[in-house]
């Protein structure tokens, strides 16, 4: 078992300095407002049925476009999920300095951690996501499984991706502004206030999109539940894309955590 491995094996085994550090990062942000956690629900209802109702009205109310807003709602609330994650990897290891010059050389639960908080913001946003397909879109209830497998392989892909790039913010600071940059580029060549069968694969757009990771690790959560079609390029390129990450992953971590104290 590799070093990446034992560290997370670990980090399952005590999860007091991640998952329960993560829950207490949430509640003490809102404990000072006066409507508490609602702030945490202010942002999916603003995209689903604020931006959700615009775009719709853009597009027209075309009947086989009657799910737009549960696909609009699972697109935000996964993509915001993803988003999170990426544009705060960069800066997992400097954030908590002090933990690791105090000798707390087990760098998974600094990837866990702001991936776990991201997730408690998913959790809190699928009630949302409940209502807005009870009255948007038909469920399929098998559907359901697929989609946890699919959740299954984002969270994967993001704690992997997560420590390559913490790795790289360690030595790279700047990497923090570059992806805040990109992930708006990325947004808008997801297919989240649009359909992907708007980017036929023959078009530059429609190749963009099957270029863009986020697509596909969108597309086995949402498409399973909305039913909508996954391409095969889509199991092929989360299979690359997963078992890429794993090995590339282990491979520096097993190579660079025992030095990152002295390296930061």
């Amino acid at each position: 078992m590799t070093l990446l491995f034992r560290h997370l094996a670990e980090s399952f085994r005590k999860p007091d300095h991640w998952l329960y550090a993560s829950w207490l990062d949430v509640i003490t942000k809102y404990r000072k407002n006066a409507l508490g956690l609602f702030w945490i629900f202010f942002p999916p209802i603003v995209y689903i049925w604020g931006l959700g109702l615009f775009f719709r009205a853009i597009r027209g109310a075309a009947p086989e476009e009657t799910g737009f807003l549960a696909h609009m709602g699972f697109g935000f609330i996964v993509f915001r999920l993803m988003s999170t994650v990426v544009m705060e990897a960069g800066s997992n290891f400097n954030a908590y300095l002090p933990y690791i010059y105090e000798g707390h050389l087990r760098l998974t639960d600094y990837v866990l951690r702001p991936l776990s908080r991201a997730v408690i913001y998913f959790l809190f946003a699928v009630p949302l996501l409940v209502i807005v397909l009870v009255g948007d879109a038909p469920v399929l209830p098998l559907g359901i499984l697929g989609a946890i497998l699919g959740f299954a392989i984002v969270l994967v892909n993001l704690f992997v991706y997560g420590v390559l790039l913490a790795f790289m913010g360690a030595r790279f600071p700047d990497i923090n502004q570059f992806f805040s940059s990109v992930m708006l580029a990325m947004f808008l060549i997801t297919p989240i206030v649009w359909y992907a069968k708007d980017a036929p694969m023959d078009t530059a757009h429609g190749m963009l999109m099957r270029a863009n990771p986020f697509h596909h690790l969108l597309a086995v959560v949402r498409g399973p539940v909305l039913g909508e079609s996954i391409e095969p390029l889509t199991y092929s390129y989360l299979g690359v894309m997963t078992v890429v990450g794993v090995m590339l992953a282990s491979l520096i971590y097993g190579r660079l955590a025992k030095r990152m104290s002295a390296w930061l």
